[in-house]
């Protein structure tokens, strides 16, 4: 008998299932320009939002608004208004969220080649992208740091709650209660 997998990486994955979800739904599939456009308005404002109340938790996290700033600039889109940024004001909201900063990594690898498609580069309209996909080992370290840092469950799914909470907000994606 397989022993039940309980580390913190698969309980916050399991309980932010359903905000994952929905916010994959909202970022779609870049078939056109403009909904690049609105995916890099909404990149923006959660980035910018979230990574300034991030402390220095023991993780690092890719500060991408600067970049993402870049992008806007390189398409003339102005920089949209920020939403609310939950208090994370403990190691386990730190942690909890470096966890959805960090696994939105795994899936710009596919949202870099469909910006591409869409004529968006490294160089004009996706550094952000480029930055995040440039070192495919950071999940792998990240998740070793996360499983040493001993943070407790409860309040990390609580603020990894939080901040896909703001995450959907930011594509304007109305977040559950």
């Amino acid at each position: 008998m397989m022993a039940k997998d309980t580390s913190l990486r698969r309980v916050l994955m399991t309980e932010t299932r359903d905000l994952h979800v929905r916010l994959d739904d909202a970022i779609g599939s870049f078939a056109d320009p403009a909904a690049y456009r609105a995916f890099l308005s909404g990149s923006y404002a959660f980035r910018a939002a979230v990574e300034p109340a991030l402390a220095r938790p023991g993780w690092q996290v890719q500060r991408l608004a600067p970049l993402i700033a870049l992008d806007l600039a390189d398409l003339d889109m102005p920089r949209p208004a920020l939403p609310d940024a939950p208090v994370l004001a403990d190691p386990a909201a730190q942690a909890a969220a470096c966890y959805v900063l960090e696994g939105s990594a795994l899936g710009a690898r596919l949202l870099a080649r469909r910006a591409a498609d869409q004529g968006f580069t490294p160089e004009r309209g996706a550094r952000h992208l480029a930055a995040q996909t440039g070192s495919p080992r950071r999940w792998r370290q990240f998740l070793d740091w996360l499983e040493g840092a001993d943070i407790p469950p409860a309040p990390a799914v609580t603020a990894a709650r939080a901040v896909f909470g703001l995450a959907l907000r930011a594509y304007g994606v109305k977040a559950p209660a």
